[in-house]
This record gives C-alpha cells, structure tokens and sequence, in this order.
C-alpha cells in the first residue's frame, strides 16, 4: 500500500481531483482549506496579510505502479507551470498495515 500525500494552491485543486478521476483513483480524500509555508512561493495564511490557502489531498494506493504514475504526472504538470503558484508538491511513501475495508452487504 502506497500513502500519497499532495498539496497545492487551491487554485490546482480541480486540476489535481481530475487527474485522480481520469486515472481512476477511488480512495482519496480532500482537505480544501489548508494554510501553509513554502520555499517557493509566498506564505498562504488565509490572512490579510498573507490571503490565500492550499488545498491537500491524501491517497491510498495498493498498486505501486500507479503510485508512482501518479507522481510522474504531478512531476509532468510541475515542469510545465507557468508560474510557482501552479507547483504541486507530492510525497509518496509505504504503509506496512493497514486495515482491509469492506462494504456492508
């Protein structure tokens, strides 16, 4: 299992939960309103002094492979920013347990 954690200025958001639909992700959850610190862009406090926010998005991946297309889009999209508000910043790493989640019948 892959744990995936990606955050970004809210304005990729929608980018970003469109590219999880087309490669057909179905275990994430979003956290629409993040504030946050980077060495590449200006603070985003949600502020008067610092307005803005990010966006995180966290995925749980059993397949390996498509973890790391994942990254390799992200990767893809950071190189054709046009500005350092459009970087994504994503960190993958492994989950040694976890619990195996069922439907109810």
């Amino acid at each position: 299992m892959k744990f995936i954690y990606i955050t970004c200025n809210v304005s990729m958001l929608e980018t970003l939960t469109l590219l999880l639909n087309e490669m057909e992700y179905a275990d994430y959850q979003v956290i629409e309103q993040v504030t946050a610190m980077s060495r590449w862009g200006e603070p985003r406090q949600n502020t008067a002094v610092w307005p803005g926010y990010n966006s995180a998005i966290i995925v749980q991946e059993v397949d390996p492979m498509k973890a790391k297309g994942l990254i390799g889009e992200i990767n893809e999209m950071n190189a054709a920013a046009f500005n350092n508000s459009e970087l994504v910043a994503a960190y993958m790493w492994g989950i040694e347990e976890y619990t195996v989640v069922k439907p109810v019948e």
